[in-house]
C-alpha cells in the first residue's frame, strides 16, 4: 500500500511528464516528431529555376512574384538573406525565364542574377525535399487540430430556438 503523501507526488511528477511532453510537441520539436520520408516523387521536368548571387542582397520572395506575375510561377523557397533562391512554374521554366529578361539579363530590383534550370540529381533532390517539407507540414498541422472536437451549438439566446 501506498502512502497519501508518495501517491500525490508520483501523480503529479506523472503530470508534468505529460505536460512537457505536450509542450515539446507543440513547439516542433525533433524529438516529438518523426522525420517524414519521401521514397519516390514523380514529377514534370524543367520547372524548377536556381537563381545564384544573391549574398548581400535584400530581395524578397514577393519580389520574384511580381517579376513572374502572369507567367505561370508556382512556389518560391527563398527567405531573405540565402544565397540561392528555386523558382518552381506550373509549365516551362524557360520560357518563362526568357519572357521576363531583359536585353538577355535577368534583372530584379536592378540587381543582374545569375539563373539556371536544375536538371538531373539536382533536380530530383529539390522534388524530394519539397515533398517531404510538404509532408512535414501537414503532419505538424494534424497534430494541431488533435482534440479541438466538442464546441457547443449555442447558449444564452441561441438562435437554435
Amino acid at each position: 500500500k501506498m502512502l497519501r503523501a508518495d501517491y500525490y507526488k508520483e501523480k503529479n511528477q506523472k503530470m508534468k511528464d505529460t505536460k512537457n511532453e505536450k509542450r515539446s510537441a507543440q513547439l516542433g520539436d525533433t524529438a516529438a516528431t518523426a522525420p517524414v520520408e519521401v521514397e519516390n516523387v514523380e514529377y514534370e521536368k524543367g520547372l524548377v529555376l536556381r537563381v545564384d548571387g544573391l549574398e548581400g542582397t535584400e530581395l524578397t520572395r514577393e519580389q520574384f512574384k511580381d517579376v513572374f506575375e502572369g507567367k505561370g510561377l508556382e512556389w518560391v523557397t527563398f527567405n531573405k538573406g540565402d544565397p540561392k533562391a528555386n523558382l518552381r512554374f506550373a509549365k516551362s521554366a524557360m520560357e518563362a525565364l526568357e519572357s521576363v529578361k531583359v536585353d538577355g539579363k535577368f534583372i530584379v530590383s536592378d540587381k543582374e542574377l545569375s539563373v539556371t534550370l536544375i536538371e538531373g540529381e539536382e533536380e530530383e533532390a529539390y522534388w524530394k525535399e519539397s515533398a517531404r517539407a510538404k509532408a512535414e507540414f501537414f503532419q505538424r498541422k494534424r497534430k494541431g487540430d488533435a482534440g479541438r472536437g466538442g464546441r457547443s451549438r449555442g447558449g444564452f439566446r441561441s438562435k437554435r430556438g
